[in-house]
């Protein structure tokens, strides 16, 4: 499975009336927290993966984040080089982000977070497209700015994290 997760959290990558005023009121205290915890994600970034492999993906990828129905869910889709889609859905009850996602090959997985702030963590599963096996995984991001983070996938394999990728993302202006 060629995982990346742009949450966004990836992720990539959520959602705000306007984007513009998504990011101007970015802070590091505020990503994650409610409804609008990622709208200042949408739009287009770049990104690059500092280990690429069939696991981790391509050296370089674009990722695109938009608003799909309501407030609290972003579509996130990720093209040229590197083909996924997923989305990023606000559960008001349980004051938690849920990104389920699918890629080409066949895999598909779900990751969540409840944590807010700077460094969030996005953990879940995926059933890999190849072999059918279900791997743990989860997503360190540490979000710089509003306009660059920095992902660090690990998969739980032999029962230890280990880590799959490292990819840092710029928005496009």
């Amino acid at each position: 499975m060629k995982r990346l997760y742009w949450v966004f959290a990836a992720a990539a990558l959520a959602l705000a009336p306007l984007a513009a005023h998504a990011q101007s009121s970015w802070s590091a205290s505020s990503v994650g927290v409610g409804p609008h915890g990622f709208d200042w994600e949408i739009g287009t970034w770049s990104c690059t993966n500092s280990s690429p492999s069939p696991y981790a993906g391509p050296s370089t990828a674009t990722l695109t984040v938009t608003r799909s129905g309501g407030v609290g869910t972003l579509a996130v889709t990720v093209g040229k080089n590197f083909s996924s889609a997923g989305y990023n859905q606000y559960v008001a009850k349980t004051k938690s982000w849920v990104s389920p996602y699918a890629e080409t090959d066949g895999s598909y997985g779900v990751e969540t977070t409840s944590p807010t702030g700077e460094k969030i963590v996005w953990a879940g599963s995926f059933v890999d497209g190849t072999t059918g096996k279900t791997i743990r995984n989860r997503d360190r991001l540490d979000y710089a700015s509003a306009t660059k983070y920095v992902d660090v996938g690990q998969f739980y394999v032999d029962g230890a994290w280990k880590t799959q990728y490292t990819i840092t993302c710029t928005k496009n202006a």
